[in-house]
């Protein structure tokens, strides 16, 4: 029997970070506003912002789908499988940024740091957590 959407791991994963990309779209997006009302930045940094939100939430969604279906897999198939998403991911994260950043589309900064989102979130979840030990 197959699972529903919102009973999979990867959509309860997407969920729990949802937040912390939002919340990190709208700093960027005060930021930027304050910035190019103060005449220092432009409308590529709205842009940079929610391209670089919308291709990092795109790669995560990706490599949780990824692992999920990676776990019912042999070792040797998932990490054959893993590999390849995180090489495929990756180029087209590259792809995507740098096109958009060559044409003067987005600013680089604001493409950029939406990336590290899952890393922060994961971060503060662990600091948030009473340590057992």
């Amino acid at each position: 029997m197959k699972k529903k959407i919102k009973q999979t791991t990867a959509y309860k994963e997407f969920m729990a970070l949802l937040p912390y990309y939002l919340g990190m779209l709208a700093l960027l997006g005060i930021i930027s506003v304050i910035l190019m009302a103060s005449g220092i930045g432009d409308f590529t940094m709205l842009t940079g912002a929610a391209a670089g939100t919308a291709v990092s939430a795109l790669n995560f969604a990706l490599l949780a789908i990824s692992a999920e279906k990676a776990v019912t897999m042999t070792e040797k198939s998932a990490k054959l499988t893993m590999n390849g998403s995180y090489g495929v991911r990756y180029i087209a994260t590259f792809l995507i940024l740098g096109a958009l950043m060559f044409f003067k589309a987005v600013n680089p900064v604001t493409a950029i740091l939406p990336l590290f989102v899952p890393k922060i979130a994961y971060t503060v979840t662990a600091l948030k957590e009473k340590s057992p030990f």
